[in-house]
Formats: structure tokens, sequence, C-alpha cells
């Protein structure tokens, strides 16, 4: 059965349809509601009811083949983006659309007598076709609306991000703007981590994964992630803790954000070739002092350990491990355990590193500058010799 054919069951439904449109919108408007996800505080009555006489005009016409202007070709996807910026949720807006189906073909089934119902029913394809064209546009418009909010977002996020990061003192009112950027409360915790440069694609890819990559922010030549923590006791994802990163203490609140990026920033520029895991305050703070004395650090290491240089290999290797070790235990016995020694082969090879050194790393003052002399030392290697 042709739905265009003057006089056919099909054409008579349709012409009859096309008459009661505004019957069939308030109709069509009554089942919407029934909808989950279309609220009438982000719809009103009166915008529902003009979307739905359009949208069953449109589809109406493109059942029976007749003249679409253009303003009802871009009515789909008007209808999608208006959808996205309303906040109705896809699925939604998608079950709603699927509805016009049974809906358009129960309204034609009016119009068409029982002897007429066989022929009638031959032409289910045309009403289908229509309403998959008017599904696609929408949630192509839905989703091309979406993304241009997203990126809209976005550039408010590091346009807000920056103004906090550059004022010169704290602004309640700029940080309760920051707060709603990043949908978060003003006092919620943070973990904050800046990507060590050059190494940003892992951080993207790993918070990908993680379902995690809205929370990445591109900011000059940094990328920063603010997470949210989810305990109180401000715990870090464990996703962000084997990545090349630099990882400040938990901001206890969006205000103390600034400051974490900064201390994030310094950790980051810390992280050496081939280091695969995130530096933190606690236990990297050496890595940043070294960086940031520059030659300063590279004498202090030549000053302390050249001594230590005329000796064998494996005589100043067992030194240096020694000196680790009671740098990072402080105590000498437990360093015995660590080392898999006796306590006083400890004690003798501290006496060693004394006697040609002059500093005793068991010595609070001296312990300092060792661990700095050693660090300094560390890194000089990793730059001669980076990992392939």
């Amino acid at each position: 059965m042709s739905w265009s054919e003057e006089g056919s069951p099909g054409a008579v439904a349709l012409r009859a349809c096309l008459r009661e449109v505004d019957a069939l919108a308030r109709a069509y408007l009554l089942e919407v509601r029934g909808v989950t996800g279309y609220p009438e505080a982000a719809i009103a009555d009166e915008e529902l009811l003009a979307t739905a006489r359009e949208s069953l005009e449109y589809l109406l016409r493109l059942v029976a083949g007749l003249p679409v202007t253009s303003d009802r070709r871009s009515l789909s996807r008007e209808v999608g983006r208006r959808r996205a910026r309303q906040g109705i949720p896809l699925e939604s807006l998608l079950r709603a659309v699927r509805m016009d189906f049974r809906f358009i073909w129960n309204a034609l089934r009016e119009h068409v007598s029982d002897e007429d119902l066989v022929a009638f029913s031959d032409g289910v394809l045309p009403i289908w076709d229509a309403v998959e064209l008017h599904l696609t546009d929408v949630h192509s418009g839905y989703l091309a609306e979406l993304t241009a909010m997203r990126r809209q977002a976005e550039h408010e996020r590091v346009f807000l991000l920056r103004s906090l990061f550059e004022a010169e003192r704290q602004d309640p009112h700029l940080v309760r703007q920051v707060a709603r950027a990043l949908d978060a409360d003003a006092r919620d915790l943070f973990a904050v981590a800046v990507a060590a440069p050059g190494r940003e694609a892992e951080l993207r890819a790993a918070a990908a994964g993680a379902g995690a990559d809205d929370m990445l922010v591109d900011l000059d030549s940094e990328v920063l992630a603010l997470l949210r923590c989810a305990d109180q006791g401000g715990t870090p994802p464990e996703w962000l803790l084997g990545l090349p990163v630099g990882l400040a203490p938990t901001a206890r609140g969006v205000a103390e954000i600034p400051r974490m990026r900064r201390v994030a920033a310094r950790l980051a520029r810390a992280v050496r070739p081939g280091d695969g895991r995130a530096l933190r305050v606690r236990s990297d703070w050496p890595a940043v002092v070294v960086r940031e004395l520059g030659d300063v650090a590279e004498v202090l290491a030549e000053e302390v350990l050249a001594p230590l240089d005329g000796l064998p290999e494996r005589e100043r290797s067992a030194l240096v491990e020694t000196a680790l070790a009671v740098l990072e235990r402080g105590s000498v016995s437990e360093a015995a355990h660590v080392l898999y020694c006796h306590r006083n082969t400890v004690l003798n090879r501290l006496r060693r590193f004394e006697e040609l050194t002059g500093r005793n790393p068991a010595r609070p003052g001296d312990g300092a500058l060792v661990l700095l002399s050693l660090e300094a030392a560390r890194g000089r290697g990793a730059e001669a010799d980076p990992p392939s």
C-alpha cells in the first residue's frame, strides 16, 4: 500500500491526523509526562506541547511523503540540543521519542476501517523509518550539545582555577565559584596531582581507565588532576600512586588547592626518567630539595661523597647501602634486619663511613647532609645513564 496514493486508507488516515495534530499533541503530552526524567520543573507544559505538535506534524508529513521545510528538518537536532541543556537524561529522551511509533500508529489506526486494516498494516515500514530518522537526529543533536556544554564547562573551570591560583589573597566568593565548577563543596578534600613534564599521556590514560578523565585540567603547560577523596582521611585514589606525578598532601577544602598545586608541581619536576610512582612530600622531599638546590646539591654530593670514590665498588656499595638503611629506618638494629647482617656489621660500616667522609649518618645533623648528598648523586647517575 502506498501512503502517498490519494484515497488510500493510509493517505486518508494521515490527512485526518494532520488536521487533528493539536489534539494529538495534547494526548502525547499526557503520555510523555509519565516518562521518568521529564519533570515539569525542567520543561513547562507549554514548551512540551509545542514541541510535540511540531514533531508529530513533521513525522506525519514524512510518512505521507509531503514536502518538509528546512526548518522542520532541523527540528529533531534542535530538540536534542534543547533537552541536553535542560538536563533531561538521554535514556529518558530516547524512550520518549521511541513512543512516537506506537502513538502515531494508534492515531492512524483510529481512522482505518476493519476491512482496510490488513492493507493498512502492510504500510508500517514508512512510520518506522520516519521515527528512526527523527530518533537519530535527536540523538545526534543531544550529543553535540553535550559536547559543547562540556567544552564550555571546561573553559569556565580553567578560567576560575587560573583566577584562584593567581589571586593574591583568598576570595571566599571565588572559592565558592570554583567549588561549583568542580561540582563539589568548598570544604571537600582533594587529592592534587601534577603530571611529570613530558609524561602527561600516562596520567591521561590512567584517568580515562579509572573514569576520572573529567577531573583532569589542562592549565598552561601542566596537566592537573583534582580528585575528591572518598574518605575523611584524605586517601588518594590507588590508581594515582603508580603514576609519574607529583602528589601533594590532601587539600582540605578548595581554598587549599592553589598551595597544594604548587607543591605537586615541584614534586612533578623532580620525577626522574623511568620513575613509575607518585612522588610525595613525606617520602620524596630530598629529590625536590636537590632539584631546587641545583649546582649546590651537586657540589655538596661531591664534597661529602668524594672520599668514597677510591674504594673498591663492593665496599663502596656496602657503605652507601648501610648509610641509606640507617637513614630510612632511623635505627641500627632495624637497618641490620633489613640488610640481613649483624648489628656490629652495621656499626663497623658506619665507623668506616665516618672515617672517610667525616659524617655519621646516624647523627641527625650529619644524616640530613648525607641523605641529600646521596640523593644528588643518584640523580646525577640517572641523568648520565637514563633507562632505555
